[in-house]
């Protein structure tokens, strides 16, 4: 009976070293599998990281540019506004002109 113990007690613990091993297994797949799933978000993150430093460049330069903008239509709206006195004061000289002309030269 020893001996048929010794042998149930060796199928016993070969029995448990199968399941060890199929369970280290499992575990060293998982970890490897969160591995590679953690290089796929990191390599992502980079990704993303990337863009928003393009995206972030361009926003800068379009709020340069817009600003840029803003100081021409400024200079556009006084020239406008130049560009009508100007305008006025040639038809207040072409009116002083014509009435000069009725005035003086007038046969």
């Amino acid at each position: 009976m020893a001996a048929e113990e010794v042998l149930q007690g060796a199928d016993h613990y070969k029995s448990e070293i199968e399941r060890l091993t199929r369970e280290l297994s499992e575990t060293t797949h998982e970890k490897i599998q969160a591995a590679e799933y953690g290089l796929v978000v990191l390599e992502e993150k980079l990704t993303l990281k990337q863009q928003y430093d393009e995206l972030e460049a361009e926003y800068d330069g379009l709020k340069q540019e817009l600003e840029q903008l803003k100081e021409v239509n400024e200079l556009c709206y006084r020239l406008g506004s130049v560009s009508r006195r100007v305008e006025n004061i040639l038809f207040s000289i072409r009116r002083i002109k014509l009435f000069f002309r009725k005035t003086y030269w007038s046969p």
